[in-house]
Formats: C-alpha cells, structure tokens, sequence
C-alpha cells in the first residue's frame, strides 16, 4: 500500500528551520511558560539527552535526521507530523495523541508510548522493538515493513489496523483483539496471548502460520 503524503510535504518550502538544539529548547520553554504550540517547523540534525519536552502541542511539523534519547515528550500531541530518519530510542511518549501522522525509518527501540492514541497513522520501514504502546488506540493505523519484535500492544483498542511485513516475533498481543486482521506477511513465531488465546479469533494467518500458533494451545499437529 502506498504511503500517503501529507499535506506539509507539499509546502516544504515554506516552514521555519529549526536546526539548532538550543533554540529548540528555548522554544520548549517558551511553550511551558507561555503556552501556545509550535507550527509549521522544519526540524532537522538535532540531538538530545535527557531532557524535558512534555506537553508539546505540535502542528504541521516535520522531524528529519533528529536523536531524541531518553528525552520525555509525555502527554504531547501531533498533529499533521511528518518524522523521518530519526531516533527516539527510549523516549517517553506516554499519554500523547498523534493524529494524522507518518513515521518513515524512524528507530524507537524501548520508546514509550503507552497510553497514547494513534490516529489515522501510517509507519514505514521503523524499528521499534521493544516499544510499549500498552493500552493504546490503533485507529486506522498502517504498519508497513518494520521490526516490532517483542514490543506491547497489549490491552489495546484497535480499529482498521494493519500489518505488513512486519516482524511482531514474541510481541505481546495480551488481551488486544485482532480480529479481521492480517497477519501472513508478518513474522508472529511466539506472540504472547492469553491462555485461551481470544485474541486470535477473526484474524487472518496462513498455513504454517496457524500450525505455530496452535503450539500455544498445546495441539499437535502431525
């Protein structure tokens, strides 16, 4: 499926560059104080550590070639954001609404995002293994060739959510319905379910699919 574009790419042109940690965090700051949010932002080549970017209200921005590392963005919301070719590895995104959204070779390894609500989304080529989005909403969200291997969806809301080649090995899926959903295209070898595994009931999976997953029932298949 083909990745939509968004409606900032087209006005690239036109956003504010923002390619300088300390005038970021100034803006941060400024935000905290003041309130009001940011718009229409080109940020780009920015590293950070450890720092406090809570309760961003971001519209129209695009992220390109930034590392965020253990930088906490809780309760934040995006909106119309484009992130590409960047880092969040352990950041804390919990609590956070991204509506009408795309992440492309974004790598968020241990990056938080539990509690949040993911709108309208679409993610390409990330690497998120080990992500939390426990206890989420997935509303219209496209997965699309990436690594969630041993992430948490569990406990989550899910509404039109596709997978598509993505690796999901030994993620856990506890008590999230994935009924309707595809899975042939993806790796599932070890999925955490409940006990009666209900979580599969209604979802798509091919042949070998369906004989690795029958292990988790204890059925035997000769």
């Amino acid at each position: 499926m083909k990745m939509v574009e968004l409606e900032i790419e087209k006005n690239i042109g036109s956003l504010l560059v923002i390619d300088d940690i300390q005038d970021f965090q100034s803006l941060i700051e400024e935000l905290k104080t003041e309130g009001g949010e940011i718009e229409q932002k080109y940020i780009t080549a920015l590293i950070a550590e450890n720092s406090d970017c809570s309760r961003v209200e971001g519209f129209d921005l695009i992220f390109d070639n930034c590392v965020f590392n253990r930088v906490l963005f809780e309760k934040s919301y995006f909106k119309n954001c484009y992130f590409k070719n960047c880092d969040f590895s352990n950041c804390d995104f919990s609590n956070s609404t991204f509506s009408n959204c795309k992440f492309q070779n974004v790598k968020g390894v241990g990056t938080d995002f539990s509690d949040s609500a993911f709108k309208n989304i679409w993610m390409k080529e990330c690497l998120f293994r080990y992500a939390v989005f426990t206890s989420s909403l997935l509303n219209d969200c496209h997965l699309e060739m990436g690594d969630m291997a041993e992430a948490y969806f569990d406990n989550c809301k899910v509404k039109k959510l596709t997978f598509d080649n993505i690796n999901l090995m030994r993620a856990n899926f506890y008590k999230t319905p994935l009924k309707g959903i595809d899975l042939r295209t993806c790796q599932i070898e070890g999925i955490i379910l409940s006990t009666e595994a209900k979580e599969l009931n209604g979802a798509v999976v091919e042949m070998l699919q369906a004989a690795e997953l029958a292990k988790i029932l204890g059925v035997i298949i000769k």
